[in-house]
């Protein structure tokens, strides 16, 4: 009973601040439309806290990528309320997109620096790896179609700016039991096409963008796991079979 309770907190959290916002937009209108107050004005200060009651809903989350995106909100969502309200001089718009450069930019060095992180290199599978293929792509402002069938798959490493990235391994052979695909898009997509025998486990990280599993249900037993990790920034990722 305790785990089941446990379970359902973050959803409940999540949903009673959401209804915590209606019911205010509710009563803003109504007080609005009365002639109580003035409602438009209400809404030009207020506004900003919507990006803190999504950000609350989200550090709730079990996930910690969801988490300290949650945190970003609830800033950025602060300190555009605090601006309107006079208490910080800075305009957060002034600095938001010099801001996202540094980020970009930083998540990119570092993801060079860190290198792709390969599983069952080790032993006995360093040989067999040396015949393996390892999938590397970096689009920027362009479109990348990549389909490796030729060598067994051990992972992939793929980055897209501005762009667009298909990854086709419906066809592919997939070197021991489990594989990483490694993303990061910025204002891009990815597809990402899988056999019907391999199982995906996301571990991405959204910002205004979204991950989606559109795999068609099948009768096939899984026998491989591949794990999709990384960032999205106001982009899509989409896996399909």
């Amino acid at each position: 009973m305790k785990d089941e309770r446990s379970r359902r907190d973050p959803l409940f959290s999540t949903r009673m601040l959401v209804g915590i916002w209606i019911i205010a937009l509710g009563a803003i209108l109504l007080a609005g439309n009365l002639g109580w107050i003035d409602s438009r004005h209400i809404f030009r200060l207020f506004w900003p806290l919507l990006f803190v009651f999504i950000g609350s809903g989200m550090v709730t989350q079990e996930d910690r990528r969801a988490s300290r995106s949650g945190w970003v909100f609830i800033i950025v969502g602060l300190w555009i309320f605090f601006a309107k309200l006079g208490w910080v001089d800075i305009d957060f718009w002034q600095i938001a997109f010099p801001l996202a450069l540094l980020a970009l930019g930083g998540m990119l060095v570092w993801r060079a620096l860190r290198g792709p992180q390969i599983e069952n290199l080790a032993g006995t599978d360093e040989q067999q790896s040396e015949h393996a293929e390892f999938v590397r792509s970096f689009a920027v402002m362009s479109s990348t179609e990549l389909r490796p069938v030729s060598r067994p798959f051990r992972g992939a490493d793929l980055s897209a700016v501005m762009a667009g990235i298909k990854l086709d391994l419906s066809d592919a052979r997939m070197e021991g039991d489990s594989a990483t695909i490694e993303v990061f898009a910025f204002w891009g997509g990815m597809e990402i096409y899988v056999p019907p025998d391999w199982t995906v486990t996301s571990k991405v990280a959204t910002l205004m963008g979204g991950f989606i599993d559109k795999r068609r249900p099948t009768s096939t037993v899984p026998t491989k796991t591949l794990v999709i990790a990384g960032f999205v920034v106001m982009s899509g990722i989409e896996v399909k079979n």
